[in-house]
């Protein structure tokens, strides 16, 4: 993908899967924000109190969904991203809003680096695409934050016509089966 306008045909390509399209966002993002090495698509739930990752590719490539946060656990992380578009943590294990993934998850997964963008349909909070820096940390600059703000933007379109404006956590599995058989 030479440029973030060949994402926005392929996003609107009938012949591709959801699951195909949200992998596009991902190497898109990767592509783009070349300090990105691990990426992820998440969903908000109908009262924000959850967010379930649709598609995340990591530093080998390996995709994963069906991970899931709860605000209970991150409530400062929650607090951020529902009232930021951006959350830039260059240093994300010292960071006051992304410290409270140390244990757990940037232990885990080797996360250095965060930057994180909320995008929204119909002025409501849809999701968050993460951007994370794996092994050691990274400066993000400008262009990241624009070339993530262009992709979250196609994105939070083909999602809202594609997937639904948020899921209640009943229906978190459904979501996900559906995503897993669109492949």
């Amino acid at each position: 993908m030479k440029h973030l306008s060949s994402l926005s045909i392929e996003l609107s390509n009938p012949r591709k899967s959801v699951e195909q399209k949200l992998k596009m966002v991902c190497s898109a993002v990767k592509t783009f924000i070349p300090n990105c090495n691990r990426v992820g698509i998440w969903l908000f739930s109908q009262d924000y109190q959850e967010m379930v990752q649709l598609q995340g590719v990591d530093a080998l490539n390996d995709s994963s969904h069906g991970l899931s946060l709860l605000a209970d656990d991150y409530k400062q992380y929650f607090e951020h991203v529902l009232s930021n578009r951006f959350l830039v943590a260059s240093s994300a294990r010292t960071c006051d809003v992304a410290s409270c993934f140390n244990e757990g998850y940037f232990d885990v997964f080797d996360v250095h680096s965060l930057l994180d963008f909320t995008f929204y349909h119909d002025f409501d909070p849809l999701g968050v695409i993460c951007c994370e820096r794996t092994g050691d940390e990274t400066i993000w600059t400008e262009e990241d934050k624009a070339n993530l703000k262009r992709i979250a933007g196609m994105t939070s379109t083909f999602l809202a016509e594609n997937v639904s404006n948020t899921y209640s956590r009943e229906c978190k599995k459904t979501l996900l089966d559906n995503l897993s058989q669109a492949s």
